[in-house]
């Protein structure tokens, strides 16, 4: 054999190798690709969860809520602040799972999450929360929001 005919040799093994590490390094990021989706998507479940569960531990929460959902501005300030923080736990757990599955690819359906939206929404408190306070989301989500409002509202917001 001569060296010529080993060096290609050679030169072949190597070019196999980095396939294969290639492929293999692939796979491992599918797969934390993957465990991250998992991770966040639970991460914004637990906040659903507590966002349920702060109403459900609070029978003095859950007045203020069944007032402010009649009107948030008819409340006085410090209901008024204690509403608004509900209603802003609602929003921000909305914003980062449509995050999550418009900008980071988590695969779930948008449908249920704009349907308890628009369930929020049939409150006249939520819907002058959001009035007051939409200034402090991301442009495309109020958009997303106040089309889901639209829907569900005959085509208006009813927003100011």
């Amino acid at each position: 054999m001569n060296w010529e005919a080993i060096g290609a040799a050679g030169e072949i093994l190597a070019a196999i190798a980095v396939v294969v590490t290639l492929i293999y390094l692939a796979k491992q990021i599918r797969q934390n690709s993957q465990a991250v989706q998992i991770s966040a998507l639970r991460d914004t479940t637990e906040h659903w969860h507590r966002w349920s569960e702060v109403l459900a531990t609070s029978p003095e929460l859950a007045v203020i809520v069944a007032r402010g959902n009649k009107s948030y501005r008819q409340l006085p300030e410090s209901e008024a602040m204690r509403y608004g923080a509900y209603v802003q736990m609602f929003f921000d757990s909305a914003e980062s799972y449509r995050s999550l599955v418009l900008e980071h690819a988590v695969q779930k359906n948008l449908h249920v999450l704009e349907s308890i939206v628009a369930r929020r929404f049939r409150e006249t408190g939520f819907q002058e929360w959001w009035s007051d306070n939409r200034a402090d989301y991301e442009a495309g989500f109020v958009t997303w929001i106040e089309g889901i409002h639209a829907r569900h509202n005959g085509g208006e917001t009813g927003l100011e």
